[in-house]
């Protein structure tokens, strides 16, 4: 079972290498994400056989599979997505210390699910100290806003 989980777990790793990244900025302009360049485009039963064994490699703590599975959740088309389920795959990776997950879950804090800069700043900082650089940046972005909002 463990060389199944192996082996979908590199083809995931396969198709986001053939995947280039690039900072961007979310919606409001306040933070950076590390993003793909190309958008993959999922046709059929591919995004439900991802979620599959996305969770059964992060069932078995495979931090980046966690994250991956995140960013189904949270950027996928209607039908997958939630951000509830994409806050909790990040916590996961963020908890395993995915540096990755940890900013894109203060983005989420910051820009997505609730406002609450403090969450924001508090998983920027975790990126940051995980030295995820974007992470670092974005501190800076969730403290001045919250102290803007403070107010």
């Amino acid at each position: 079972m463990i060389t199944k989980n192996a082996a979908l777990f590199l083809l995931g790793i396969i198709i986001s290498l053939f995947v280039r990244a690039e900072i961007v900025t979310t919606p409001s302009g306040h933070f950076l994400r590390n993003e793909s360049s190309e958008k993959v485009i999922w046709y059929g039963g591919l995004v439900a056989k991802m979620i599959f064994f996305y969770d059964q490699a992060c069932a078995n703590a495979e931090s980046e599979s966690c994250f991956h599975l995140a960013t189904i959740y949270e950027t996928g088309d209607a039908s997958v997505q939630s951000n509830a389920k994409a806050l909790e795959y990040y916590k996961k990776a963020c908890d395993a210390n995915y540096s990755q997950a940890c900013n894109n879950l203060g983005i989420l804090y910051g820009d997505g699910v609730e406002r609450d800069y403090a969450q924001a700043a508090f998983y920027f900082d975790k990126a940051c100290q995980l030295k995820e650089q974007t992470g670092c940046k974005n501190k800076a972005s969730a403290i001045d806003l919250q102290l803007k909002f403070k107010r």
